[in-house]
């Protein structure tokens, strides 16, 4: 079973989000940039879901440390956010992510936009 890495400050983004792929996937959440990039330390999830705008580290940061470690470097980020301005997509895409979901989205897209990152991989 594939495993995802989802990292969002919003306890109800985590529960909604969370919901919708634990039948298919493994999900760890937590609720940090902090807590993700301590987590990737000792797992290598398969795929990471992003949020962009969060307290402490935002997600352009963890994306930053993730893509500076060759140990996280090849995992694949999607950015899962409200912010929906062409310039964060763009940023988000220059740094490394594969794809940028804009929130509110529908279920059906978020499984299909993951389901297209492994299809490429292979």
């Amino acid at each position: 079973m594939k495993h995802i890495l989802f990292v969002d400050d919003v306890s109800t983004n985590l529960k909604c989000v969370g919901l919708i792929l634990k039948n298919k996937y493994k999900v760890t959440m937590v609720k940090s940039g902090g807590e993700a990039l301590a987590f990737l330390k000792g797992a290598k999830p398969d795929l990471v879901l992003l949020d962009i705008h969060m307290q402490e580290m935002d997600g352009y940061d963890v994306m930053r440390c993730m893509k500076a470690d060759p140990d996280t470097a090849h995992i694949p980020v999607i950015l899962l956010t409200a912010d929906a301005e062409e310039e964060s997509r763009e940023r988000g895409l220059a740094l490394g992510a594969v794809d940028y979901i804009s929130k509110p989205f529908e279920p059906q897209l978020l499984l299909e936009r993951i389901e297209a990152v492994w299809r490429t991989e292979e």
